[in-house]
């Protein structure tokens, strides 16, 4: 049960209270459309505003956009985007947590090693592990069957989901959200072949360096560098099913799709945004402020900002017309063949 006293007291640059009561009690979140008399409800469109006052939703975030109700009982909070409005309200709503309550905060049934360092009001759930001088920052909760190896490092209020790895000498900054599965120092893809056609495995010695506040999908996989460290910038956010080679370099605040591969020692600037399933090529240079369409394959290095698609990567508005062409080339060819045949001319 949250109140719009609540909300207003969130004071967010992103929401402002218009009018109303505020000891409205909201319930739950739900679209507009499925929306009733216990619900908060975003509107960016007439008719959510339409289908939200319709069911008597008690409390209401309109876009500004929106002309104001009038004479309805309801309470306004106005924003100018509804997107910012719900990523400043709905942690008020979020159960999460309660998915790692426990009635003690490290589980018997953990396995934490006599010299790691475990934080204030850290959350260690069952069968978790925990290596020699490991250090676990403050508040930081990790899921059931987690393995923290030796000498790896988890910053403050960091939430770890059940199963996630963090290998050996890697370090995850404050803020974090590392969904399951995920796998975090896993070594880089690294062998070299002899004579006889054998492959030698050439170690990983090196580590994995996680920013602040970054958040990573599940089943992704964050290899280990060769000797130096793989590295992910603050605010990066990553979707499931990514994979990180080992001495990749990303900056911060970029926004991954789920899918994306990058191959080894590749370095990708602040401010990237890429597709699904998109892959970028080993050794190669991205600029800041690059964005790349989904099911797009970066093969040479991207110098200049600005967006980008296909494959070979070409300019977006290229790279559409190249799409699009593509449907007409069997017609093409049909009609090519008969020009050449009018004209009396073989193919070679």
């Amino acid at each position: 049960m949250i109140t719009a006293e609540v909300i207003k007291e969130l004071n967010s640059s992103d929401l402002t209270f218009i009018s109303g009561n505020l000891s409205a009690v909201a319930s739950k979140v739900l679209p507009p459309d499925l929306s009733d008399s216990e619900s908060l409800v975003f509107a960016g469109k007439p008719d959510q505003l339409a289908a939200a006052l319709k069911a008597k939703a008690p409390i209401l975030v309109l876009h500004k956009s929106l002309p104001l109700p009038q004479d309805a009982n309801v309470t306004i909070f106005q924003t100018g985007s509804v997107q910012l409005a719900m990523a400043a309200i709905l942690p008020l709503f979020d159960g999460k947590m309660n998915r790692f309550t426990q009635e003690t905060k490290i589980h018997p049934t953990a396995l934490i090693h006599p010299s790691a360092h475990i934080g204030k009001n850290v959350g260690v759930g069952p069968y978790v592990v925990i290596g020699e001088h490991a250090k676990i920052g403050d508040g930081t909760t990790l899921g059931a069957h987690c393995v923290i190896e030796s000498f790896a490092e988890i910053g403050d209020h960091t939430l770890l989901h059940p199963q996630v790895f963090v290998g050996a000498h890697c370090s995850l900054g404050s803020h974090c959200e590392i969904h399951p599965h995920t796998s975090i120092g896993s070594d880089g893809f690294s062998f070299a072949m002899t004579r006889e056609g054998v492959y030698k495995k050439v170690p990983q010695i090196g580590r994995v360096v996680i920013g602040n506040n970054v958040e990573i999908g599940s089943n992704c996989a964050i290899d280990r560098a060769a000797l130096t460290e793989t590295k992910i910038g603050n605010g990066t956010k990553l979707d499931n099913l990514c994979h990180i080679a080992h001495n990749v370099v990303i900056g911060e605040n970029c926004a991954i799709a789920a899918g994306f591969k990058v191959a080894g020692s590749s370095k990708i600037g602040n401010n990237c945004m890429f597709g699904g399933d998109t892959a970028v090529a080993d050794h190669l240079t991205l600029c800041d402020g690059v964005i790349v369409a989904g099911r797009s394959a970066v093969t040479s290095h991207v110098t200049v900002p600005g967006q980008y698609g296909g494959y070979p990567l070409e300019p977006l508005r290229d790279a559409l017309k190249t799409l699009a062409n593509k449907t007409h080339l069997t017609r093409i060819r049909k009609d090519l063949a008969r020009v050449m045949k009018h004209l009396g001319l073989q193919s070679e």
